[in-house]
């Protein structure tokens, strides 16, 4: 695929579509019925451990491990149904409304089993390359980063996936950097005021910050979300504009094809010659 002819994809500007989605057109099922729906599993330990103070630490562990999965699974579902919100606007005209949310939940929930298979598939490529090197955790992070898209919205196997998130980061590692490096800086900022918050406020527990950081964190991972959806819808775009305008090379016809004709050399064979002598 000639790069020349591939479309132009730009990282803000799939953060500037999360953030005219998220905030300005969308804000209740996209900020904060997520975050309703996910409060009460991270919330949850917390509010054991004040209300039985007496609780070990094994059963302790136990609750939080019980809600931790059942965040996960509330998180997987949800981020589906973003997914499928976001595509619902994609290259439409600004006033048009996203697609149900009934409905965008109902094909959310179809694709569950195949996106938690392959963020575990992803996460385990992940752990067995950090345990090599750094690069090839980079590299795997990277053509690996598409894969939860297309296994949503091409409603494709995790194999098929990680084919499809390979070939679309072909030649993007900077935006993919871009993309990345965006995100941190909407996630990390969060982190850093709970730390301050801790040693600023006396006698406060590290838990406590813990649990507000992990609330604020799913607050804001929606916008995430629709940006790299954003971003993948337009690598996706790009390959198809790349397939359309892709040059056609035909061989050239033989020129008897063209209308002229061939020439013919007359060739004697040996019989004639001994007749003739």
């Amino acid at each position: 695929m000639p790069s020349s002819r591939r479309l132009p994809v730009s990282s803000r500007h799939a953060f500037a579509l999360a953030f005219d989605l998220a905030i300005r057109r969308d804000v209740l099922h996209s900020l904060l019925v997520p975050l309703l729906l996910r409060l009460p599993w991270i919330v949850g330990p917390a509010l054991v451990t004040l209300a039985i103070p007496s609780i070990s630490q094994s059963r302790l562990a136990l609750v939080q491990g019980v809600g931790q999965l059942f965040d996960f699974v509330v998180m997987v579902l949800v981020m589906a149904m973003l997914r499928f919100r976001a595509r619902s606007v994609f290259n439409r005209p600004s006033g048009t409304e996203p697609a149900p949310v009934g409905e965008c939940y109902s094909k959310g929930l179809r694709r569950t089993p195949a996106l938690y298979l392959t963020e575990a598939l992803r996460n385990l490529a992940f752990t067995i390359s950090f345990s090599m090197l750094v690069l090839p955790l980079l590299y795997l992070g990277f053509k690996l980063s598409l894969a939860t898209e297309a296994v949503v919205l091409r409603g494709e196997g995790p194999r098929k996936a990680f084919t499809r998130s390979f070939h679309l980061t072909e030649a993007r590692f900077e935006r993919w950097l871009e993309m990345v490096a965006l995100s941190v800086f909407l996630i990390v900022p969060l982190w850093f005021l709970m730390v301050a918050c801790f040693f600023a406020v006396p006698g406060s527990t590290w838990n406590t910050w813990v649990m507000l950081g992990l609330v604020l964190t799913a607050a804001v991972l929606p916008i995430v979300q629709y940006a790299w959806t954003f971003f993948y819808l337009r690598l996706e775009e790009s390959e198809a504009f790349a397939l359309e305008t892709a040059p056609v090379l035909v061989a050239p016809a033989p020129a008897w094809r063209s209308g002229g004709v061939p020439r013919l050399r007359l060739v004697e064979s040996e019989r004639d010659d001994a007749t003739k002598n």
